[in-house]
């Protein structure tokens, strides 16, 4: 990660990486004298954060593609946007919008995607009861083409402890 921070309340990133993706395991499947290192992930990420008084936000953006046996590059975007809001020394609140998008590949003269595109949104409460010890309630609602049952919701509790 390579950062820049111009002064306390920005800060802004971004990341790179590459190699094979596949496990050891795929070797067996993959085509005639080819190996998992011929197949690899490409990812590109960008990060901003950004934060002042009781406000706080961050986004994050990833660009991926994969070299995939007998079919090409398959593309993904994902990204996050977040925002916490401090009500009080021990009291938050935050949300959280989260994406996912899936590029095409091609298939029998047909582009078709080669996943199903997702959202989904997060909402919390957190109560600090000490520095070492808090409380949060989450709900999220999520959204995925695929069918029959594309909506989902969570309702999640959580107790931390930090040692």
């Amino acid at each position: 990660r390579i950062g820049f921070r111009p002064n306390e309340a920005w800060n802004f990133g971004f990341s790179g990486s590459e190699g094979p993706y596949f496990r050891q395991e795929a070797e067996s499947t993959l085509p005639p004298g080819r190996d998992i290192s011929d197949y690899r992930e490409f990812v590109l990420g960008q990060d901003i954060s950004f934060a002042w008084h009781h406000l706080q936000l961050w986004a994050e953006f990833y660009e991926a593609r994969f070299e995939v046996p007998n079919v090409g590059d398959a593309d993904t975007f994902a990204y996050y946007v977040e925002a916490k809001y401090k009500f009080t020394p021990r009291l938050y609140g935050a949300v959280r919008w989260n994406q996912q998008i899936f590029g095409t590949i091609p298939d029998e003269g047909k582009n078709l995607k080669w996943g199903n595109d997702l959202w989904r949104i997060d909402t919390a409460l957190g109560y600090r009861f000490s520095p070492h010890t808090q409380l949060k309630v989450q709900y999220s609602f999520q959204h995925e083409e695929s069918a029959p049952h594309d909506l989902t919701s969570l309702f999640a509790a959580q107790f931390t402890v930090r040692f």
